[in-house]
């Protein structure tokens, strides 16, 4: 009993001196410096794509970025473009305000930027004239070129090929059945969408050059351009060309420029002007080119390809006395018609077919011998039209395209 007396007092007298105690002012702690931040990026994570950098470091002095693709940067909130595919470690590290122990005054984080061609084929595209025409498609890969036949149908002079690659079809013009047919990617699937000989789809008649931009077909023909639904549905007058000095009469080729938001054409000469010419999308500004070779205007074109990267101009002309062109011919130009001159040749008739491979940097173009048996051949060049080389050949090629898409 006295044992446990001598317990309790003791407890008490400890509780005494613990609450009889004041207690030690330890002071507020250093701040310390945190490295934070986030990120946005553009075009859906594809390259090319633009990333705007969010900063939200913590009592930080300056800033010391790097993009992980060679780019560094001290300001707060960075931009940084990346333009490859790929893992990229970035790395903020900041300026502690105080050396601190408990400083995180460095973050990285991983961006990915998606490859836009993942899971995609690059395709050349073409459409032979004969008994019955077709389309065909090669994959540009490094083995040599296989040839593959679209599910035939009726066509007869297929003159313009043009693709949606976000829908994965093929739309192919036919001058003398006055049709347009779509295709799956592989070929596969035939469909004549447009037909001049049904009622309400006349505007279809001797449709050659075909291009697509977002949900609508364009075509041209006598007349000017027109355009319709993916489908066929709802086909219009788009811009009307009525001739003369200032206007064209009828696109056989032509190419739209996203960021000019012009449509550049060749004009038919056999039975109008002719001509190199742009146009405002809205139908406004029409400009006949004039080439500095001759301070011409005059030519007679059958097919044009841009390389909107460059800003040149290939075409395609008939050989015309007293034009820049006398001689048939493959031709490279700028846009504003400097820097002309011939860089190919074709066979004993027309042209109706030039592409680009921007990928491998080369330019194709087709050569034929007779309108529609099969010796003619498909050349690929360098895009000044060095190092020529058969690379299809027994064919009677006519319209052609280079995509990229999924098959």
């Amino acid at each position: 009993m006295k044992r446990n007396y001598f317990y309790l007092i003791c407890i008490l007298l400890i509780m005494t001196a613990a609450t009889g105690c004041k207690e030690k002012d330890m002071g507020t702690p250093a701040a310390s410096t945190v490295a934070d931040f986030s990120y946005a990026i553009s075009n859906q994570g594809y390259a090319p794509c633009e990333v705007t950098f969010t900063n939200a470091s913590l009592n930080a002095l300056s800033y010391s970025w790097d993009f992980g693709n060679g780019q560094t940067s001290t300001e707060t909130n960075p931009v940084a473009n990346y333009t490859t595919p790929g893992l990229y470690t970035v790395k903020l590290t900041c300026a502690p305000v105080n050396s601190v122990y408990y400083n995180q005054a460095v973050k990285t984080m991983v961006v990915n930027v998606k490859d836009p061609l993942a899971g995609l084929s690059q395709v050349l595209y073409f459409t032979t004239r004969g008994n019955p025409g077709n389309g065909h498609m090669v994959i540009l890969d490094d083995a040599p070129p296989l040839q593959q036949d679209f599910v035939a149908t009726d066509l007869s002079r297929p003159y313009g090929i043009a693709v949606d690659t976000a829908h994965k079809k093929v739309y192919i013009t036919d001058f003398s059945n006055q049709a347009i047919y779509r295709y799956n990617a592989d070929g596969t699937n035939p469909e004549k969408i447009l037909d001049a000989t049904v009622p309400g789809q006349e505007l279809v008649g001797d449709a050659e050059a075909i291009f697509v931009l977002g949900d609508k077909i364009y075509w041209g023909r006598t007349g000017g351009i027109y355009r319709a639904n993916l489908d066929g549905s709802n086909p219009e007058e788009f811009i009307a060309m009525h001739g003369g000095d200032n206007e064209p009469e009828f696109p056989i080729d032509m190419q739209y420029d996203p960021s000019t938001n012009k449509i550049y054409l060749v004009n038919d000469k056999t039975d109008y002007l002719g001509g190199f010419w742009s146009v405002n999308f809205d139908g406004t500004n029409f400009t006949k080119i004039t080439f500095d070779a001759t301070g011409t205007s005059d030519v007679d074109g059958t097919a044009m390809e841009i390389d909107f990267r460059s800003g040149k101009a290939y075409l395609v002309l008939y050989g015309s006395d007293g034009t820049v062109a006398p001689e048939n011919g493959v031709f490279m130009c700028n846009l504003d018609g400097t820097g002309f001159t011939k860089i190919g040749d074709y066979g004993l008739k027309a042209t109706w077919g030039i592409t680009l491979d921007e990928t491998h940097n080369k330019l194709f173009w087709g050569v034929k011998n007779s309108n529609s048996n099969p010796d003619g051949k498909i050349i690929r060049a360098n895009l000044d039209g060095s190092n020529p080389e058969d690379w299809i050949t027994n064919v009677s090629p006519h319209a052609m395209t280079v995509v990229w898409i999924k098959l």
